[in-house]
């Protein structure tokens, strides 16, 4: 279906470290990248999804849209997935039935403060049968109205026009069904590991199976380093990813606080796989995606590979795009790690679902 124009939107990312920002322009036949960008900002501006400081966050915003020289101005920014309620359900097919009351219904349950204080979203997986019955799997999401009106009067304050508030996770997962060719039969787990969450989601076909966040990921490192060898933010997070030489006896320890932190990281995928397992007991995981900013340490992808038996590829969510030529192509590459989110979003059109 053709994609007007008035309907599209541009991706915003807002990281704990970093504002990351695509522009698409969706033709018939095929999806270009018309801009991208990434602006830093200071620690403790946004901390686990909470806007601690706006002002930092609106002024890189700002001048991600005057640099990129982009007109668009209705957005689509995604709320982190550790503050959002995500719970799968299944009501069961019948003439009378009002999913929208059911799914209130149903949070109700599973929802620890007041309905009240909440705004739900849903949507419909796919169906299942049982005794030939028909059972509707829905992803059921929910998050506090104030956090939600936070990011709207953030993304207004900035000069824009919020489009639409989506999820990291989802957002992530629109990411890798557009990139990869995928068997719609088979199981794949997507690990996206941030400065302060990795997020996991197993998805079969379009269907979301399974999904859970937690608080570990680059920042660890980071803070480490920084305790270790008395050093800033900036300069921390360059030996993190091999920008900066160091002495042998330094290379060491840093290597030692890798291995630890990443060992830890790879117990909780494993026990996320685990959980999945005994969830769906017939099911088997094929491949693992990596992506997020902290994917790009480097010997990540072969230890987590070798740790948990599963074959593992990097998400390039550019890979199946055409670029405009005024992307310098290596830049693209070097960025691309940590994109899949901003382009998750920037996929995202008014009225869809």
């Amino acid at each position: 279906m053709l994609i007007f124009k008035k309907n599209q939107t541009v991706g915003i990312d807002i990281g704990s470290y970093s504002i990351k920002v695509v522009e698409l322009e969706h033709k018939k036949k095929e999806k270009i990248l018309k801009n991208v960008g990434l602006a830093h900002i200071p620690p403790g501006s946004l901390v686990q999804g909470d806007i601690k400081d706006a002002e930092p966050i609106k002024n890189a915003i700002k001048g991600l849209f005057e640099n990129l020289k982009i007109k668009n101005k209705k957005v689509v920014v995604s709320i982190p997935a550790i503050s959002v309620i995500t719970k799968k359900i299944t009501l069961a097919e019948r003439e009378d039935l009002n999913i929208e009351e059911e799914v209130r219904r149903e949070a109700e349950q599973f929802i620890p403060y007041d309905i009240e204080e909440v705004s739900l979203d849903f949507d419909i997986m796919g169906t299942s049968y049982e005794d030939e019955i028909g059972r509707l799997e829905i992803i059921v999401a929910a998050a506090k109205k104030q956090l939600i009106e936070k990011y709207i009067r953030l993304i207004q304050e900035s000069g824009l026009i919020p489009g639409i508030i989506d999820v990291d996770i989802f957002a992530m997962q629109n990411a890798f069904e557009m990139t990869e060719r995928l068997d719609p039969e088979v199981c794949y787990i997507l690990v996206d590991i941030g400065s302060e969450t990795i997020n996991t989601n197993v998805v079969k076909g379009d269907i979301l199976l399974f999904t859970r966040s937690s608080l570990l990921g680059g920042d660890q490192i980071t803070k480490r380093i920084m305790d270790e060898f008395q050093i800033d933010f900036r300069e921390a997070e360059a030996v993190k990813f091999g920008l900066k030489e160091l002495e042998k006896n330094k290379e060491r320890k840093v290597r030692e606080i890798f291995r630890e932190t990443v060992e830890e990281w790879t117990e909780e995928i494993k026990g996320s796989i685990d959980f999945f397992y005994r969830s769906y007991p017939g099911e088997k995981i094929k491949e693992l995606f990596l992506t997020g900013g902290s994917s790009r340490i480097k010997g990540l992808k072969e230890f987590i590979e070798e740790k948990i038996d599963i074959p593992v590829k990097k998400i390039n969510p550019f890979s199946n795009l055409k670029v405009s030529k005024k992307i310098d192509p290596s830049y693209l590459k070097y960025i691309s790690a940590e994109f899949s989110v901003a382009f998750g979003l920037a996929l995202r059109t008014i009225g869809d679902k």
